[in-house]
This record gives structure tokens, sequence and C-alpha cells, in this order.
């Protein structure tokens, strides 16, 4: 799944592309992908700016109109020049005068959302964690209390919002901390320490525009980099890059989880 270094990524590189374009025309290919609203709301409308929360990126059209996207399990938003053939799994397009964005998502389990009152697509969604107001204290604060393991608890979008399985795991090894461990169990400098973490490592996963295992591209199609400097996801068996031991993969809430148990404590 897409998880926050993947969609500020595509935000990032469509915001400069994308800004003071006019929708010339609009095409949906599949009509469930649609959760709210109607697309062709967007055609005539001069696109002015980019956001993102959590895993959600959005596009703001004049007139405050909105167009939310998901990603979903594997979905992205690829922007073709007129010359370029539509790959497949294309669920919806918008036509801009100098190409055409394209929504692809071959599981279907993203969305879409063209929003003219202002309200946002998600019910309750915890804070970004890029928002300068993600503090360690406000860390600290959410944590507090939390029966639940650290891992599940990151991975929480209604307390914080846009990690997943990867980044969950190698935030807790760079922050030398056991996956299993109850939240409300971390010491002081614990948090400290994993709260430095996850700005890091996102920061280092945006410069490298994500991980790619196998559906993530960008929008020009291209693939991202920090897979390339993962240090425990997906790595069971390898030896971890700090001690030698074996990387161990366990499963927590149904997901796997990739730790090496000397460094992690």
């Amino acid at each position: 799944m897409p998880e926050l270094p993947e969609v500020e990524s595509i935000r990032l590189a469509l915001d400069g592309r994308l800004t003071g374009e006019v929708v010339r025309w609009a095409r949906i290919n599949l009509q469930r992908i649609v959760r709210r609203g109607r697309i062709e709301l967007l055609v005539g409308r001069r696109m002015l700016s980019t956001g993102r929360r959590g895993k959600f990126i959005w596009f703001d059209f004049e007139g405050e109109v909105r167009l939310f996207a998901h990603m979903g399990m594997s979905g992205t938003l690829l922007w073709l020049g007129d010359d370029i053939e539509e790959p497949s799994h294309v669920r919806a397009v918008l036509g801009f005068t100098t190409g055409r964005l394209a929504y692809r998502d071959p599981r279907t389990l993203g969305g879409l959302w063209i929003v003219s009152d202002g309200v946002s697509p998600w019910r309750k969604m915890g804070i970004d964690l890029l928002d300068p107001r993600f503090t360690t204290a406000e860390f600290a604060r959410l944590l507090a209390g939390r029966r639940s393991s650290i891992k599940t608890t990151l991975m929480n979008q209604t307390l914080i919002a846009g990690l997943g399985n990867i980044y969950t795991s190698e935030t807790l090894f760079r922050a030398g901390i056991h996956p299993g461990r109850p939240a409300r169990e971390l010491k002081p400098d614990e948090v400290r320490r994993l709260h430095r973490s996850i700005i890091d490592t996102l920061k280092s996963a945006i410069k490298n525009r994500g991980t790619t295992f196998r559906d993530y591209r960008l929008s020009d199609g291209r693939s991202g980099g920090f897979q390339d400097f993962l240090k425990v996801y997906a790595k069971d068996g390898e030896p971890c890059p700090h001690c030698g031991g074996p990387i161990k993969r366990t499963v927590q809430a149904q997901r796997s989880t990739y730790y090496c148990p000397r460094c992690q404590r």
C-alpha cells in the first residue's frame, strides 16, 4: 500500500506540472471508483494547488471544488503525454491541454471524491506525521495509556496518519524498539528517539521517491528508490545491518512485522 512517502512523492511531482492547468475533459472507466460527487464537475476548472494528509492527496480547483484521491493497496496517479498509451487498470482520466492525469488502481481498493461542500472523505484521521504540530510532546500524549503494541498503535490512522507496514517496521528498527512492546510502556527517551526516527525515515523516503516492490510508481512511471535503503522490511532471515543476527518476521494484527530481536528491545 502506498504510504505517506509515496503519496507525498506523487503530490510533489504533480504539483508543479498541474498548477494553473485547466481540465478540458474527464472520463470514468469504472464508475464505482468515484466514491462521492461527479467528475464532470471538474471540467472547465483551473487547478490551483495540491495538498496531502496521511495517505490522501487532494487537488484544489476554482470554485472551491476539491478532488481527493486515495491509492488503496495498489493505486497511483500517472501523468501521460498525448503520445503515451494508457496502461491497464486505468479507472479515471482527466484531460488537460498538455496531457492526461490517469488514476490507475488494479485492485480497486482506492477511490476518488469530488467535493464541493468542504466535507473531507475521512470520518476521523489523526495528525499528519509531517505536520509541525506532531511534536515529541504530542506523540507522547497519543501513546499514553495505549495497551496495544507500539507497531499496531503506529498504524492506527485515527491517531497518526501516514504510516503503514513498511515504514512502521523501519522506524521501530532505527529507534531500537521492539514492535511488540505496549505503547504505554515506552520511556520518555524512547518516545523521543522513535519520534525522531519517524520524521527522519519519512523524509529520507520522500527524498528517494518512496518504496517500490510491485505496483507503486511515480506520476512519470518511474519506480521509487527507497527500497535500496530498507534495513529490515521483507528481509526475513537476512543479517541485521547492525549486529549481524538474523532478521525475524512475525505477524501482528494480520500484518507482517520485521525486526531484529537483538537490537530492538
